[in-house]
């Protein structure tokens, strides 16, 4: 008779892929043993083994983030469940679709001093859409109908919306595995049919309230933050920004940087800067959509010059406003939102053509100033992403670390034709993100390039491992200035007796070591007319590439300010404009 640990495994498994699971992240442990097997037999789900939890966990959040599918991970009881913590939290805040499967000892064995036996019920606290301590399997009637309710649940949950994190600890007892020879079979039968709820559309009254503000405003502003499914707006968007005369702020992440949207302002952290520019062009009305935006001068700018109504709109249900500014708040799909608001603004909105002429014209004169800033300063940042925006091809992906590598994509990329940009900004930490891009990448057919710093590669440099593990081929484009970069814009840099022990932190990492040892090629660029050929080498050969940008801190600070000085000059040659 098999054990009803080893059946509810079956059981279960064979659900989930019924419920859709086609990914797991899987790390070794003997009390996970039953649903590791039952995972990798499954010819549905295509397991990826780590021996590290908590890059393993990041990993499964890349594959999620491209697939936009609950991903499966599992780990045994003890101290890895909680190397998962980090994932999780992330996961909860990006709304992305995470299936946390830990093993756990029974209760016999817990408060008794058995080894890897911890507190494991709700570990992850708050940062779950569901959290269930499912306890042993047993073997009672009716036991097969529960385990693939549990199993349908678990799915539908974490799909959403709002998307997220879901905890299921299940404790076995011994025999974990059967005798060699025996697999445990699926009991037969479906768990329910499990509809998630639709993202809800916004009332009529709603809409006319939104398209009333939209058309009356003189200076209406469309701010565009972080959305993984923001392609699917494009059209909406610029027929709005065509209609209302409006301008758009989108970051990369947004899916939304692209040359065909009418008001497109790719330079406004630059010319944001400009304290006249800036109190010049404050808008009245702003449509936000999408994520708190990642450029701290955007933030500020809106909270320097509040405009009379901005409009939040966010399917998620989330409130991310952390200056209070929002006068409407909507939960409701942004795509239709957008295009009923379009049906109903017949013709032009009343915003003067200057408005959305002026910052298209600013945002030439800056885009100008800052390439002839690039093309004078030595080797930073700004080099790297502007030759990553020429070398990529078109259908590809660009995954940005945190710290300053997100903020110099926002910056320097150009607008787009439609690459993928994909972030980890739920929590913004520099955890796993190593280990999230190479999970994007072994999800995308397309070019993937990870782009970190070097303290961000240190932090998760276990995950290299899966590169030749699962036979992956990113191009890893570290920009190395030897410590925490970020930290040299801030405060802290003045503090010069202790402001490298605590806060800038070199790591002096020989990186060519560190590919040889994980089989990466490697390329080494400390001049910015290295790297073209670099990164063309990297995407054109298709092999496991890791390019070292190497510059130091203090250029990569007068680099940036270059651009923003530059700028600022260029915007005090123009004639002065009288706008509304």
């Amino acid at each position: 008779m098999v054990d009803p640990g080893q059946s509810f495994a079956a059981t279960f498994v064979d659900q989930l892929a019924a419920s859709g699971i086609r990914l797991a992240c899987v790390s070794p442990g003997s009390r996970s043993a039953p649903l590791a097997m039952a995972l990798a037999r499954h010819p549905a789900i295509r397991v990826f083994t780590h021996v590290d939890e908590r890059s393993g966990s990041y990993f499964a959040l890349g594959l999620a983030r491209r697939t936009e599918m609950t991903v499966a991970i599992l780990c045994t009881s003890g101290t890895a469940a909680v190397q998962f913590h980090a994932a999780v939290v992330e996961a909860f805040y990006s709304a992305t679709p995470l299936l946390v499967l830990t093993a756990d000892r029974p209760p016999e064995l817990r408060d008794v001093g058995a080894g890897q036996a911890i507190d494991q019920v709700n570990l992850y606290g708050g940062a779950t859409r569901w959290s269930c301590d499912f306890g042993v399997p047993a073997a009672v009637p009716g036991s097969d109908r529960v385990w693939r309710r549990l199993a349908a649940r678990a799915v539908a949950t974490s799909a959403g919306p709002p998307a997220g994190p879901v905890h299921l600890n299940v404790s076995f007892r011994e025999p974990l595995v059967t005798e060699p020879g025996v697999v445990p079979e699926p009991i037969p039968g479906r768990g329910p049919l499990v509809l998630a709820p639709s993202v809800p559309a916004a009332t009529e009254a709603q809409v006319e309230e939104v398209s009333r503000l939209v058309a009356s405003a003189r200076r209406p502003m469309l701010v565009l933050g972080e959305m993984r499914d923001g392609a699917r707006l494009a059209a909406g968007v610029a027929a709005l920004t065509r209609k209302a005369g409006a301008i758009v702020v989108a970051e990369p992440t947004s899916q939304l940087r692209r040359a065909a949207i009418p008001g497109l302002v790719v330079s406004a952290e630059a010319l944001l800067r400009d304290p006249g520019f800036a109190a010049a062009h404050a808008p009245d009305v702003v449509v936000r959509v999408g994520g708190t935006p990642t450029s701290k001068v955007v933030n500020q700018f809106l909270a320097a010059h509040p405009p009379i109504d901005m409009v939040l709109v966010d399917p998620l249900g989330q409130w991310n406003d952390p200056a209070a500014l929002s006068t409407v708040a909507l939960h409701s799909d942004p795509g239709l939102l957008l295009e009923a608001i379009c049906l109903r603004i017949d013709k032009p909105g009343a915003a003067p053509a200057g408005w959305q002429r002026d910052w298209v014209e600013a945002d030439a004169v800056a885009r100008v100033a800052v390439d002839r800033a690039l093309d004078a300063s030595p080797l930073f940042e700004g080099h790297a992403v502007r030759a990553l925006a020429r070398a990529l091809p078109s259908e590809s992906t660009v995954v940005a670390g945190n710290s300053m590598p997100v903020r110099d994509v926002d910056w320097f990329w150009p607008a787009d034709p439609g690459r993928r940009f994909l972030a980890s900004r739920g929590a913004s930490g520099i955890d796993g993100l190593v280990s999230m891009g190479l999970g994007v990448g072994a999800a995308s057919p397309e070019p993937t390039a990870v782009v970190v710093g070097d303290l961000t590669l240190y932090h998760d440099m276990n995950g290299l491992w899966a590169i030749r593990r699962h036979r992956l081929n990113p191009l890893i484009v570290v920009l190395n200035n030897n410590g925490g970069g970020i930290f040299s814009f801030l405060p802290q840099a003045e503090h010069l007796d202790v402001f490298d022990e605590v806060f800038g932190t070199p790591l002096d990492l020989d990186l060519q070591k560190v590919a040889d040892l994980y089989g990466l090629r490697y390329l080494k660029v400390t001049e910015a007319g290295g790297l073209d050929a670099a990164l063309g080498t990297g995407l054109e050969e298709r092999t496991p590439t890791m390019v070292d940008v190497q510059f130091s801190r203090e250029a990569s600070v007068a680099g940036h300010r270059s651009a923003w000085t530059a700028v600022g000059a260029a915007l005090s040659g123009r004639p002065a404009v009288s706008l509304p």
